[in-house]
């Protein structure tokens, strides 16, 4: 009935555990991220900055006000008889309202909210750049807790490797075959094991505790994180900084017809009325209203003297930037074929791993019965428990070796 209860609670705390994935650990970091937050600000960003190009077509309008006292005004220099003008006040006033209509602005607007869209894509992918170099991180935290975890699995095997030996010496000691000595020495090996034991899970404490704060969920040592299975590589190159790279030089590409636009032609309408001593009638000393409207081209010349140098500077840009891209290829490229060896090496030597371990376990058994039989002695049987015990570890480091270098080389495609 006890051995029921001890089932029943198992299964109980092994249902209620938490368990997650590494895929699910990669969702969880980016989407807590703090620097996702900036998302919205360039998306607001991007929403003030074409709001402003669009206000571009509104009628701008100025109101000016201006009082003026001047020195001498103009006359007729001859009089004529019977006929008398009054020369103007040398106190003038007027305030009037200025209106201009764009009405063809050579695609300076258009240009205008290209470059807006441009500019918050190329700093969402810098965010995506950012934010894909999570996925290194959580892969070493992650890996982390497996290999630790498996360490202190094995740790517990081989106490109960030292236990068995222990009991086997302890009856020769009672049986006055061997010293106390030879007891003292397999417990003192537990001693160390337990040991071993309290710093791996203290440094599995700390991997859970780091991890926990990049997905921002509440974990602890009963949390359950599936291992993953090895995978299968396509060399195909999906990295976030690539398309920065292009959005980059289209940013460019966009700059090139702004500088064009800014050089072309424009044609718009004006309005200028308002109320004032004199008018435009400057005959006429009293304060009266005024206007004028009409059309208004601008053929801009000046800015023909640095396009050339303008679109030059450009596209020396675009060139630095092709520049660096193919820098970043070079040197992911030099990582892949050192991540793909490293593969092959780490794999063959899981292979001796097992092979190791297959000769180490029959070692570790013939010995146990040597020690029961008073053939060796415990520092013999300790020797032979400790060299399975270090085979054990070494296969569970190469194996997290494998899979940590698998998944650092998806992360570095993008995949």
């Amino acid at each position: 009935m006890r051995i029921l209860k001890y089932l029943l609670l198992l299964l109980f705390f092994t249902g209620n555990a938490q368990t997650l994935t590494i895929e699910e650990c990669y969702g969880l970091a980016k989407q807590n991220y703090p620097l996702i937050k900036r998302n919205n600000l360039i998306a607001k960003t991007k929403e003030y900055n074409l709001q402003n190009a669009a206000k571009g077509w509104l009628p701008k309008i100025q109101i000016t006000g201006q009082a003026t006292y001047q020195n001498e005004v103009t006359q007729l220099p001859i009089q004529i008889p019977n006929f008398s003008i009054s020369p103007l006040s040398k106190d003038q006033y007027k305030v009037y309202a200025d209106i201009q209509q764009n009405i063809y602005d050579g695609g300076t607007i258009a240009g205008q909210k290209k470059m807006a869209t441009a500019n918050s894509d190329v700093e969402l992918q810098k965010t995506e750049v950012e934010t894909d170099q999570l996925e290194l991180r959580i892969n070493q935290i992650y890996f982390g807790i497996l290999q630790t975890d498996e360490q202190i699995q094995q740790t517990e095997l081989t106490k109960s490797d030292l236990l068995n030996g222990l009991k086997k010496a302890e009856a020769q000691l009672q049986n006055g075959v061997i010293y106390r000595s030879n007891v003292d020495i397999l417990k003192a090996q537990l001693i160390n094991l337990e040991q071993k034991e309290l710093e791996l899970q203290s440094m599995k404490k700390s991997f859970i505790q780091m991890l926990s704060l990049f997905i921002q969920k509440n974990l602890d040592e009963n949390t359950e994180l599936q291992r993953p299975e090895k995978i299968l590589i396509p060399q195909q190159n999906k990295r976030a900084e690539l398309k920065l790279f292009d959005l980059q030089k289209m940013a460019l590409e966009t700059q090139k017809s702004l500088i064009n636009a800014k050089n072309t032609p424009k044609l718009g309408a004006f309005f200028q009325g308002g109320y004032g001593k004199p008018g435009f009638n400057m005959l006429k000393n009293e304060f009266d209203l005024f206007y004028i409207g009409g059309l208004r081209l601008n053929i801009p010349i000046t800015g023909f003297y640095t396009r050339k140098n303008d679109l030059a500077l450009i596209q020396t840009q675009q060139q630095e930037i092709e520049v660096h891209k193919e820098n970043f290829l070079f040197n992911l490229q030099f990582e892949t074929i050192q991540n793909n060896n490293d593969l092959n090496k780490i794999q063959e030597l899981i292979n001796k791993d097992d092979e190791l371990i297959i000769l180490r376990e029959s070692i570790k058994k013939a010995s146990l019965a040597q020690l029961a039989n008073g053939v060796i002695t415990t520092s013999d049987y300790l020797r032979e428990v400790n060299e399975l015990d270090r085979a054990k570890n070494q296969k569970i480091t190469h194996e997290i070796q494998y899979l940590l270098t698998q998944y650092n080389l998806k992360a570095q495609l993008n995949q």
